[in-house]
């Protein structure tokens, strides 16, 4: 009972807004008889054809008609405007929220590209840093290898200077040798004469 009342209102509520526009229908349909019944008179000489006066008549039936026509058109704009109006706030309102979600996604896709960046300039400074590492290691590893390569030709001069001073004591034990034997003695036990 309820809802057969709530809808009984909400006809009442239609037709009380509709009531203006549906007069102006009901008035446009009287015109449009009446140009019917003016069109068809034939007052002219010989009953065939219409007179002037009836043209006449038929012209502003018919301007009539377009007036209340404008009318109609008037009060179905007032009528709908609101509407329109508040669909277009609605598609608005729609765009800017489809707006504002896209803005958020390309926001937050522009705080990753700024991570990633972040995160790149990172990883080039740690190459920087490993690449300057490995020239100080390999400059010191070339120093190293220098400074080797010095005490490897200082140990095989002194190598040399031994083998060159050992050769030469042989060979003067032996000149000395050949001219007078010397015996063999051991320091444990004195020499005995």
């Amino acid at each position: 009972m309820l809802v057969g009342g709530g809808n009984g209102a909400l006809a009442q509520q239609t037709t009380a807004a509709n009531g203006p526009l549906l007069r102006e229908i009901r008035e446009r349909e009287q015109l449009m008889q009446a140009y019917e019944q003016t069109s068809a008179q034939r007052n002219g000489l010989f009953g065939k054809k219409a007179s002037k006066k009836d043209l006449n008549q038929v012209n502003a039936a018919l301007r009539r008609i377009i007036r209340k026509d404008t009318e109609i058109l008037q009060a179905v704009r007032q009528r709908t405007l609101p509407n329109i109006a508040q669909v277009e706030a609605a598609r608005v309102k729609a765009e800017t929220k489809a707006v504002e979600a896209t803005n958020g996604k390309y926001a937050a896709l522009e705080n990753q590209i700024e991570e990633l960046q972040i995160r790149e300039m990172e990883r080039e400074k740690l190459e920087v840093e490993r690449e300057t590492r490995l020239l100080i290691a390999q400059a010191a590893a070339a120093e190293a290898e220098q400074v080797r390569t010095k005490h490897e030709m200082i140990a095989v001069g002194l190598a040399l200077l031994c083998a060159g001073l050992l050769g030469y004591i042989l060979w003067q034990r032996r000149r000395q040798g050949q001219r007078r034997p010397v015996a063999f003695q051991h320091r444990s036990r004195p020499l005995v004469e």
